[in-house]
């Protein structure tokens, strides 16, 4: 196996919770520069002291000669407190086989799958997702045979059991096991409800389990009129979700606990302890945000209690519970991850159980799930024998992160155009940048406006652009869903910084836009199955929409037709969630990003449609923008092309190029009549520049491949004949902003998108183009920055969001201005250019035109009745 062996590079951890860590289990992924790495069995890691320790390696994604690109790594890691310390990876020439860890084992059976970590001893039921059968640690039983179980409760008191359909193990290597149970919520009389996935991952040489629950209604909302309030039919209504771990023991176990990460376990005698969060324990704790279908808020006070054997023991805004019942032989510890953010929530201690409620009983309502919704928990258990000291588990609530250095992660070439920030020049768009996680209006600071905490809503951006004008009582609900990709502008900022900040909302923001804003369902029609939804409607409160935008209350407040919507392709974005799978190896973000792509391809496929035998055309519906008629550049071939890329480059399956391909010569050519297109309209043709950004992210992935074909060439020249368009005819958008409806700060923001076309188009022209367009791109980055900063409100999310997506492509080429990507293999001919025709295009503009003469002949009719009117009545009795 080949391997080039001249390269180390450092992972660096930092321990900001003040205890000392010792073989903590930490999972990332790093990656590596073309043709450096072959085989993974050859990378070792060491310690500071030099020891070399057990790694377990997989590839997660290649470069084009088999070389890993992405790798993600398992090991055990000790940190002292309040320290950083660096552990190096390097290749060897030899395998290392000396190493005293011994790894996990999995044995599988009909019934069972049993995981021996070494420590303790797993056995899991294939056919309930109980999930434990049994757990033994050193030989000795820990939970009772009865009493363990994730129960279901819907509002009328029914319980329901989990039934596993598919049990697979994901992962199994010698430091980390991973294994996935899918199934769905049943009676005893078989009756399907909704649906789970679980995924329990085990550590070697612990008894440390980290559990995953998502809760799944795969139905699809109704959403009459295009509208998605809260009270669906499509919605499922339930009472509780919870997981009920019993200790075995002969007597009543003693109780220990503690409301903050980091504190001392407080031990008690009791036979009851509830935590129990009902809201945020924000001052907005009864923000409108959180209304139910009938318009109420059914938070009941504002915080957090402690019960012990029914007597109040504390009240306060914020917990993060953990908490261990004992007695003289075994333990078991547990918590859940982000705890107040996901509220309600409940943990409890009854008896000899530890009972987490992910959606307690206790909350004064039931649980809407909306049609094509989900939501994943995460709970961390520990199993224990008698020790001197209980285990606390705080620690998973500040888990140790590791990364390498911003120069590595530049110099790999795995994240196109990064470079450190701290070669960035440009102080004025890091200061605007950086207002995302610094000071009192940071992202996270924003959260506290509209109190967007709570399990549906944790995780999002507060559109706080939107509410510019509002002038309510209470301030205006909307929700960002991750427009323009706010998590891959977060992943940049952390690849380029290291600042662990960019991380925590980077992995607020994955999950939720997994869980809330993507439609799981396959029962609604392709244009809206597995789609992402739109940010909330334009200056309008979300209501009783939740993520889903339209709302009747904006139908009755806006609109007196026209209005409502679904998911759309203008609304596609996946490449965060594709890095998000890189660094972490999630693979719900894996399963997220095949499910955008596959939106794409099946909202296109005009066989699914009704008469779809009659023309099999493709529908358009993935490639127009604005209207139905438009098929040139715009955000929305753009974001559907993109998504397919990503898709290609996770599975290689073919069908998603020759897709995004097929998009590519669908929209543009070279000999284009560009002023046919209209793009100096900048209301309805600004996003013409996210279709470039996406050609030019089509024409990296052929030079990484080394293909300069036909396709290359006919991309590249399209490129080019658009650019030196706009290389004449383009201004700084604050220079027409008489042609705009809505004057906002976000106009003069989108300006650097024209600074990132202008930079790809560089690349690929030759001179005197390519000194040409880097003057352009020059030009409208400082345009961008000078204009955006005239605005009181330039720090709004939006126009932020925008320059932390886009604006480090310019210091990239301040840095390397020559850089030139090769030319054409050879010369061809394109030929002409055809107009795209979709699916029952001569049935859609019949019908377009006798609406128009329908229109036509009332507007006649109408003037024939004012005529006879007025020759009735000439003094105009009858006017209004």
């Amino acid at each position: 196996m080949r391997i080039h062996n001249s390269f180390a590079f450092p992972l660096l951890l930092e321990e900001q919770g003040g205890i000392k860590r010792v073989n903590e289990p930490v999972v990332v992924g790093v990656p590596f520069p073309k043709g450096s790495v072959f085989d993974l069995s050859l990378l070792t890691l060491s310690s500071p002291s030099g020891q070399q320790l057990p790694l377990q390696a997989q590839t997660l994604a290649q470069w084009p000669d088999g070389s890993a690109k992405w790798v993600l790594l398992d090991f055990q890691a000790s940190v002292e407190a309040n320290t950083q310390t660096i552990y190096q990876l390097r290749p060897i020439l030899e395998r290392f086989t000396n190493l005293s860890l011994q790894g996990l084992s999995v044995q599988e059976s009909t019934e069972q799958v049993i995981v021996d970590t070494g420590k303790a001893t797993f056995f899991l039921n294939r056919r309930f997702c109980k999930p434990f059968d049994c757990v033994l640690v050193q030989g000795t039983p820990l939970i009772a045979a009865e009493g363990n179980s994730l129960i279901l409760t819907d509002e009328t008191g029914q319980e329901y059991e989990p039934c596993i359909h598919e049990f697979t193990i994901e992962t199994a290597g010698p430091l980390r096991v991973t294994i996935r149970a899918q199934g769905e919520f049943q009676t005893s009389s078989r009756a399907a409800l909704v649906r789970f996935v679980a995924r329990l991952s085990f550590y070697a040489n612990t008894g440390f389990v980290e559990m995953q629950i998502t809760l799944h209604n795969p139905r699809a909302a109704r959403h009459l009129g295009g509208l998605w309030d809260l009270g669906d039919e499509g919605s499922f209504y339930f009472k509780d979700l919870s997981l009920h771990v019993p200790l075995r023991t002969q007597h009543t176990p003693r109780i220990a606990w503690t409301t903050q990460p980091f504190q001392p376990l407080k031990a008690q005698t009791a036979t009851q302890l509830e935590i129990y969060q009902d809201s945020s324990g924000s001052e907005n704790w009864r923000s409108t945000n959180h209304v139910n279908r009938f318009g109420q808020i059914a938070q009941t006070f504002r915080g957090y209690r402690v019960t012990m054997d029914g007597r109040l023991l504390e009240e306060k805004n914020r917990v993060t519970p953990s908490l261990v019942i004992y007695d003289d032989k075994a333990s078991i510890a547990a918590t859940i991850d982000k705890f107040w953010q996901n509220f309600p929530k409940a943990l409890e201690a009854h008896g000899n159980k530890v009972i987490l409620r992910l959606f307690p009983r206790q909350f004064n309502d039931v649980f809407e799930l909306q049609g094509g919704e989900q939501k994943t928990h995460t709970i961390y258990l520990q199993f224990s024998s008698a020790e001197k000291e209980l285990v606390n588990l705080s620690w998973v609530h500040d888990r140790l992160i590791p990364r390498s250095t911003p120069e590595w992660y530049a110099d790999t070439k795995a994240c196109n155009y990064l470079s450190p920030r701290n070669q960035d020049q440009n102080a004025e768009c890091l200061e605007l940048v950086e207002a995302a996680i610094t000071g009192p209006q940071s992202f996270f600071a924003r959260r506290e406006i509209i109190d967007e905490y709570g399990w549906r809503h944790f995780g999002d951006l507060y559109a706080d652009h939107e509410a510019v004008g509002h002038t309510g009582e209470t301030p205006l609900v909307a929700h960002y869903n991750n427009q323009y990709d706010v998590i891959y502008g977060a992943i940049v900022q952390y690849l380029r910084s290291g600042d662990k900040r960019w991380f925590e909302l980077m992995c607020d923001l994955v999950r939720h836009v997994i869980d809330i804003d993507i439609y799981h369902t396959q029962e609604d029609r392709p244009a809206y199955s597995g789609g992402l939804f739109w940010h909330t409607d334009h200056y309008l409160d979300a209501a009783t929409a939740t993520h889903r935008t339209y709302s009747k209350a904006g139908l009755e407040t806006k609109y007196t037709r026209l209005y409502g919507g679904g998911p759309s392709n203008e609304h596609n974005y996946t490449s965060g969630l594709l890095y998000y799978y890189y660094l972490t190896g999630d693979p719900a973000a894996w399963e997220a990003v095949l499910s955008l792509a596959n939106w794409v391809i099946n909202m296109d496929d005009g066989s699914h449609r009704p008469f779809g035998l009659i023309d099999r055309r493709p529908t358009g519906l993935c490639s127009s923008t604005v209207s139905r008629e438009y098929h040139g550049p715009g955000r929305g071939a753009g974001n559907s092309i993109n998504a397919l890329l990503d898709a290609y480059v996770l599975t290689r399956d073919e069908q998603y190029l020759a897709k995004s391909e097929e998009l590519i010569c669908r929209c543009v050519h070279t000999k284009d009549n560009i002023q046919e297109r209209h793009l100096d309209d900048p209301e309805h043709r600004w996003s013409y520049l996210v279709f470039f950004q996406a050609l030019g992210k089509y024409l990296d992935f052929k030079v990484d491949n080394g293909d300069t074909d036909y396709l290359y060439a006919y991309a590249r020249a399209s490129l080019l004949h658009y650019v030196e368009w706009m290389r004449t005819h383009e201004a700084p958008y604050a220079t027409v902003l008489d042609k705009v409806e809505i004057p906002t700060e976000t106009w003069p923001a989108q300006d650097i998108r024209k600074s990132v076309v202008f930079h790809i188009a560089a690349k690929y022209a030759t001179e005197p183009l390519h000194t040409a367009f880097r003057q352009k791109a020059e030009f409208f980055f400082q345009a961008c920055i000078r204009d955006l900063c005239s605005f009181p409100t330039r720090a709004l999310t939006r126009p932020v969001v925008l320059l932390l997506t886009n604006a480090y492509i310019h210091s990239y080429f301040q840095m390397r201005s020559a850089e030139a990507a090769p030319q054409p293999d050879k010369q061809y001919d394109f030929g002409q250019p055809r107009r795209f025709k979709p699916q029952f295009t001569e049935l859609y503009w019949a019908r377009k035109k006798v609406v128009e003469w329908l229109k036509a002949v009332r507007g006649i009719g109408r003037h024939i009745r004012d005529v006879t009117w007025k020759r009735q009545d000439p003094l105009g009795a009858h006017s209004d």
